[in-house]
């Protein structure tokens, strides 16, 4: 669910191994229903399976059924004072009842059922009632037998499962989320196949209540590392900011864009989109050119800080004065892809190839979207265009970052480890290619030398978020150290508040520490910075999942207690 951009920026820096939706909270199950426990068999043949549904749009599945049942059941009559003669009598009931589900006969199902509970209650008899109360659409009622059935029976998987694709019938979305959680929780998460339900539910509470987040929320500078590692990925010269340093003008505008532009190269971000905004307002640019420039480093920070559509509109009117500007078309094919427009992103990179095929931007930001779409082939070919075009002043280590990576993605290992080489070379003080380098350490699980390349990225750059943040990674995975890696996210977000991967995976640790009330004030705070709709949704599912963990711990501890003896 992550914009592009947010993606892109994590591709840039190295950031993080990309967070799960539900990762480090709970994973959760499908809407399968279940098949029976045991078939009926008789002395003579088996019958035939059914096949398994999907709760969404198939009858409720097979019920509970006894290894053995009479030929031709008996209906009982109930005996007050023999407690094994009646739960005789029940189970015959049960297994009368059990043939009238499998003929599809539910209501006489139900009163079979109905008088085996009456005999001798059991969490099978109500669950068994419940599936034909669920093939009758009488959810209310499933929801009443199952409610009766983890009463007598706390671990019953089929119950909490019964009661969950009730719930969600009756769209009673939070009810039917925590029960499925229930449900993975009771398999240890080793069903694959019950991982993807309160997913899907997830996705709809997080959507709604992401919606109502972003009616309020205030857009805000995003972090600084993020805007640098963006800006910084264009580097063809000559750039705006050394056009307009070297205008000889006195219009207020073109002053304004000046300092704009000195805001900037200090990496002064809010106080250059201020100084932006006034130039635009005073509308008194001595060309029409000059002019195209200030709406297109405007809009960029629109787009940074996730005012997408403001951003649209300033690239759109920056052509218009521009059209020729390579370095508008490619932020609007950016945009694009921020929209999942691939196609129309496309068709931006072609347009500013036919003016300029030598331009080393225009080939890197396409490399990423090719990498991006895992063409990593196509991206190593847009990369390897991109360094043969450009200048000396022109190097970025992005090119070369990015050209290792992809090499890895692909499987060259010795490619990928010899570009890594070149550009520790190269860029002798970026702190990034350790960081990244790092990355792909870990991901070969040569921890030993991930955490001197994380550790010589920190020492190079201590106010860079990621390589803490990687190394926190690094602590889990390697040594299963929980405490140091949330030391290490806590560092992660001292050097720089505004960094919202610090602050979920950050939730995450607290969550694998069972400190999930401390979680979801961490997702909180995660969610006041992210920037964009997806971003949200993002941490939202993120803290959705949490709570539905704090659900089962707090209601259904015999759950939790089961986890934790297997």
């Amino acid at each position: 669910m992550e914009s592009f951009v947010q993606k892109n920026w994590k591709i840039l820096l190295g950031a993080a191994i990309a967070t799960g939706v539900v990762a480090g909270a709970v994973y959760y199950s499908s809407a399968k229903t279940e098949v029976a426990d045991a078939k009926v068999a008789s002395k003579k043949k088996k019958p035939k399976k059914r096949k398994s549904k999907t709760s969404q749009d198939a009858p409720e599945a097979a019920v509970e059924k006894e290894v053995k049942t009479p030929t031709t059941p008996k209906v009982p009559s109930p005996v007050q004072d023999s407690t094994k003669e009646n739960a005789e009598l029940a189970s015959q009931a049960k297994a009368l009842g059990n043939k009238f589900y499998s003929e599809q006969k539910y209501e006489k199902a139900i009163e079979q059922y109905t008088k085996a509970i009456e005999l001798a209650p059991t969490s099978v008899y109500y669950c068994n009632r419940a599936a034909s109360y669920s093939n009758l659409g009488k959810y209310e009622l499933v929801i009443e037998d199952c409610n009766k059935a983890i009463e007598l029976d706390p671990k019953y998987i089929k119950a909490f499962h019964r009661r969950a694709v009730a719930s969600e019938k009756l769209e009673k979305l939070q009810d039917a989320l925590n029960d499925f959680t229930v449900v993975c929780v009771l398999e240890g998460f080793q069903n694959q196949q019950s991982l993807a339900a309160p997913d899907r539910i997830l996705k709809v509470i997080a959507t709604e209540k992401a919606k109502e987040i972003m009616k309020t929320k205030v857009a805000r500078m995003p972090s600084e590392t993020f805007i640098s590692a963006y800006m910084d990925s264009f580097r063809a010269v000559p750039n705006d900011y050394t056009i307009v340093a070297e205008l000889n003008t006195t219009n207020e505008s073109d002053l304004l864009l000046k300092k704009t532009f000195e805001a900037a190269k200090s990496r002064k971000w809010q106080e250059s989109f201020d100084l932006a905004e006034e130039a635009i307002n005073a509308d008194d640019f001595s060309t029409e050119n000059i002019k195209a420039k200030a709406l297109n480093y405007r809009g960029t920070l629109l787009f940074l800080m996730g005012r997408v559509d403001d951003a649209v509109s300033d690239l759109e009117n920056s052509l218009l004065n521009d059209p020729k500007n390579i370095n508008t078309i490619i932020k609007r094919a950016t945009l694009y892809m921020e929209r999942a427009d691939v196609e129309k992103a496309v068709e931006q990179f072609e347009k500013a190839n036919l003016i300029s095929s030598t331009n080393p931007d225009l080939y890197y930001h396409r490399g990423q979207v090719r990498f991006l779409t895992g063409d990593f082939q196509g991206a190593i070919d847009d990369y390897t265009t991109s360094l043969k075009n450009e200048s000396a002043s022109e190097s970025s280590v992005y090119v070369h970052i990015q050209m290792g990576v992809a090499k890895y993605k692909l499987g060259d290992i010795v490619g990928a480890e010899k570009k890594f080489r070149e550009a520790k070379k190269l860029f002798e003080k970026s702190a990034e290619v350790w960081n990244y380098h790092g990355e792909i350490l870990m991901d070969k699980q040569t921890f030993v030398d991930a955490e001197k390349s994380f550790d010589k990225a920190i020492s190079m750059d201590p106010s860079s978020p990621l390589p803490y943040i990687n190394k926190a990674i690094l602590c889990v995975q390697w040594k299963q150290d929980a405490v140091e890696a949330e030391k290490l996210c806590r560092k992660a977000i001292e050097v720089d508040p505004l960094c919202d991967i610090a602050y979920t995976q950050l939730a995450q640790l607290l969550c694998h520490q069972n400190k999930m009330e401390d979680a979801l004030n961490v997702y909180d705070q995660a969610i006041d910075i992210a920037r964009t709709e997806a971003e949200v949704l993002n941490i939202v599912q993120c803290k959705e999942a949490a709570a539905a963990q704090i659900h089962v711990m707090k209601n259904f501890p015999a759950a939790v207690s089961a986890l934790r003896t297997d």
